[in-house]
């Protein structure tokens, strides 16, 4: 994942004089279209919509954990949508107004370069919650009875905490030798901004250790999810069938969108995040040090690194419409919150029969 940065701002800064992308032509008009047009207005979109998360779980209360949790996931996506949003205006900037060079043209290359180093620690935060939750929710299925006991809203906090100041200390420690460069094309006599420098080595075995093992808990977990949603879909059936009590009813209906919430969450942070962790593992089984982006590796990461970073923006913009769906206190919250003003309209115009019906 963290890799991906490197490698992305590698092709990001091979722009020709008409602004399109080195390699295939066709992939460089797709890759030029997203960053100039998709990504911003996913970006743009993914703030607004985890302000709104984050505060519709801050009202349902953080003293419980998938509220939390879910809290916590919103504001690191907001902070990525934000850098994010700062990158491709950088970057539509530089490939519209600025490219000719220029003071200006380096100083958006410097916002670049600092708005893509915000990335790696919304990643962790991302990655340390999403597992995290699917722990949680895996443990509830399996050992229901102590699970409350044991983890603790105050405790998934921790883990989360602990887990994300290590790899921001790793991730620190990495690119703490980092310097700007600048390297200038001798025919176009324009300047580009690089970076140098960085321990690649921990980076990878980073990359490889914690965020792939974090990778593999998520799928187990969402693997055991969907049998136990499976079973349990069986058995309210059966208890539907039954003349049951109409609270079991709903508490296990409730126990069940919860779960079908965590699994579509997991299941979009593994498809978004999966290109990163192949791309990582690819790089280090070839000659890292020596590593060309030339010809067929070119096109290869070209598309992986489109696809990461679009599939970014998709993750930060999706979690909203799986909780107006599965989570019936979020869509409650929601709905009174958007339907204030139009619930105000009918009291302007018939006040007196809405002062007697109250």
């Amino acid at each position: 994942m963290i890799l991906h940065n490197t490698s992305s701002s590698l092709l990001a800064w091979e722009v020709q004089e008409t602004g399109i992308m080195g390699g295939d032509l066709v992939m460089g008009y797709i890759g030029f279209l997203l960053k100039l047009y998709v990504n911003p207005f996913l970006g743009f979109s993914g703030i607004f919509i985890n302000i709104i998360n984050a505060a519709i779980f801050y009202k349902m209360g953080l003293s419980e954990g998938i509220a939390q949790n879910f809290f916590i996931l919103s504001i690191s996506d907001g902070i990525l949508g934000v850098s994010s949003l700062v990158y491709s205006i950088s970057y539509v900037l530089l490939n519209t107004l600025y490219t000719h060079g220029g003071p200006i043209a380096e100083l958006l290359q410097t916002v670049h370069w600092i708005a893509m180093s915000c990335w790696p620690f919304s990643h962790i935060i991302s990655f340390i919650t999403t597992t995290v939750i699917a722990v949680v929710r895996c443990c509830c299925v399996t050992m229901p009875l102590r699970v409350k006991e044991i983890l603790t809203a105050r405790r998934q906090l921790c883990a989360i905490a602990v887990f994300s100041l290590i790899g921001y200390i790793i991730v620190i420690y990495s690119f703490a030798p980092t310097k700007l460069g600048r390297i200038t094309n001798p025919i176009t006599n324009i300047t580009k901004i690089t970076v140098r420098g960085e321990r690649r080595h921990i980076i990878a075995l980073f990359t490889s250790t914690f965020l792939n093992s974090a990778f593999v808990i998520v799928v187990a977990c969402t693997i055991i999810l969907i049998f136990s949603l499976k079973k349990s879909s069986e058995f309210r059936e059966k208890v539907s069938s039954a003349s049951g009590s109409v609270e079991k009813r709903r508490e296990k209906s409730r126990e069940i969108r919860t779960v079908q919430t965590v699994i579509l969450v997991a299941t979009i942070f593994l498809v978004c995040d999966l290109p990163p962790l192949v791309l990582s593992a690819a790089r280090m089984a070839m000659e890292s040090s020596s590593f060309h982006i030339a010809g067929n590796k070119m096109e290869f990461l070209t598309f992986f690194i489109l696809y990461m970073e679009t599939g970014m923006m998709l993750k930060i913009n999706a979690n909203v419409f799986i909780y107006l769906s599965f989570n019936s206190r979020y869509r409650n919250i929601f709905k009174k919150t958007l339907g204030n003003k139009s619930d105000r309209k009918p009291v302007t115009n018939n006040s007196q029969p809405q002062r007697s019906n109250a």
